[in-house]
């Protein structure tokens, strides 16, 4: 398996935490990770991206035009990583379904063939009322997504590996809500 996910976000919204989940997802079948992080400030509020491939690569740091999947936990942080992926990939955002894309990006993706999965995060995690869940129902959520490189049990194996004990019950309920979130949209698309 080779795969190479883009992570976006801000700081804060716990885009390393989920790279370490995707990371642990890959060790734990037995694949190689390469992994980067690149930020403009490691404190809440400025871009954090995280470069995760999987399987035998010789760089960590994702070219342009070449993954597979971009996982965005902002949508201004979605817009700036479209660059990254490639034609035909999947893009993953923490965004009201109805207010994503913008009407003048929507040609440029359908050029390229790229799928886009929006998921409200932020409104699972209001909710649950921990903001910092957010992340938890985007990665339950991109489990649903076509071709994702990992199964719904995987995931939801290594974010209990991961995290602190102590936020097992609620993660669960924001994987689970993401997981639904995910199946609603697929129900509503056929």
């Amino acid at each position: 398996m080779q795969h190479a996910i883009l992570l976006a976000g801000i700081g804060g919204q716990g885009v390393l935490f989920a790279h370490n989940v995707l990371a642990e997802c890959a060790l734990a079948q037995g694949f190689n990770v390469t992994g980067a992080e690149t930020h403009g400030m490691s404190q809440r509020g400025g871009a954090v991206v995280s470069h995760l491939k999987i399987g035998d690569t010789s760089a960590p740091m994702i070219r342009r035009g070449t993954a597979d999947f971009v996982i965005a936990f902002d949508a201004m942080e979605a817009y700036r990583a479209l660059p990254f992926l490639k034609r035909g990939g999947t893009l993953i955002v923490n965004v009201a379904p109805e207010t994503f894309p913008d009407a003048r990006v929507q040609p440029q993706l359908d050029a390229w063939n790229i799928a886009v999965r929006a998921c409200d995060a932020d409104g699972i995690a209001r909710k649950l009322e921990r903001a910092s869940a957010a992340n938890v129902a985007l990665l339950g959520f991109a489990t649903t997504c076509e071709n994702f490189p990992f199964a719904a049990d995987i995931v939801r194996a290594a974010v209990t590996r991961v995290a602190h004990p102590r936020y097992a019950a609620l993660n669960e309920q924001a994987f689970e809500e993401g997981m639904k979130a995910g199946e609603l949209r697929l129900e509503t698309r056929d």
